[in-house]
């Protein structure tokens, strides 16, 4: 589920739905005036649905598309928030003419709650849940993004990285946001860390990225599955088609430099979106 809001020429509101088990997406428009929102905590009402940090209340209808129902959030794990690193974007979070914006609202949480969707009833006991938020004129011109929170051998395991192309006054550099979530302990490699990318390379069916800070080294592996069409913004108007999957896997291994291993898992459910070329921004060193 994808609650937002389009500023623009073409200015509405609309909840964007991914449907991974069907392999369909859906994007239903509203009004400017069926959004509402608070500033002081994360609740977003579009028409009838109503999106906060506890649950979902979702009262949608298209000619494709009916769901109704309500979910509830249990145990959020939020991302840390500090004075200097108000999160995971660090201090790029307060530079004001960043093309795009990017929070993590929550890492894993549980879901119980029934929706009934064209018809069907579906119960989400014992789910689980990942919140982030996404912000501002443009999304980035190539970026990948890579999220799962369902590892088999640690069920409190959740890893996010995010590559992109990042604007920058009248140039650009590769920046990338990373996060391991492992037996309870939170693990950041960042561009504004000074962590590095030693190495991306992506094909039809696979990514592998290498990520290293000081002493620990990040290993993943995407093994990627069809996809489905979601809208995403270009200066505002929501016209930029791109593909996400919601079902491929992932291989993700954190280590020490004397070769000790700390976490290996493989994800599942994981979300993928790769567009344009980062790579060719990414020098490999390996």
């Amino acid at each position: 589920m994808i609650p937002g809001i389009s500023y623009s020429e073409d200015t509405h509101c609309f909840v964007q739905v991914i449907n991974a088990k069907s392999g369909e997406s859906f994007y239903l428009r509203y009004p400017r005036e069926a959004f509402h929102y608070s500033r002081k905590e994360m609740i977003i009402e579009v028409g009838p649905s109503r999106f906060t940090e506890e649950g979902v209340t979702l009262e949608l209808e298209s000619k494709e598309l009916t769901i109704s129902g309500s979910l509830q959030f249990k145990g959020t794990h939020p991302y840390p928030v500090t004075i200097l690193s108000p999160g995971i974007m660090g201090w790029y979070g307060y530079v004001p003419f960043m093309e795009c914006y990017h929070g993590v609202v929550s890492m894993q949480h549980g879901i119980s709650g029934n929706l009934r969707i064209n018809g069907s009833a579906i119960r989400f006991d014992g789910g689980k849940g990942y919140i982030e938020k996404d912000w501002g004129a443009s999304m980035p011109s190539d970026w990948i993004w890579i999220q799962s929170n369902h590892f088999k051998r640690d069920p409190g395991a959740s890893f996010m990285i995010s590559l992109a192309r990042i604007p920058w006054l009248r140039g650009y550099f590769p920046g990338f946001l990373c996060f391991l979530l492992a037996e309870g302990r939170l693990y950041r490699f960042a561009t504004y860390n000074h962590s590095k990318v030693e190495h991306l390379t992506t094909s039809a069916g696979e990514v592998r990225i290498i990520v290293r800070k000081r002493t620990l080294k990040l290993h993943i592996r995407a093994f990627l599955k069809e996809g489905v069409v979601l809208k995403a913004p270009r200066h505002g108007v929501m016209e930029r088609d791109i593909r996400e999957s919601m079902v491929s896997g992932i291989q993700v291994e954190l280590s020490r430099k004397n070769g000790e291993v700390i976490f290996s898992d493989r994800g599942e459910l994981a979300g993928v979106e790769i567009v344009g070329q980062v790579e060719r921004y990414f020098r490999n060193n390996d």
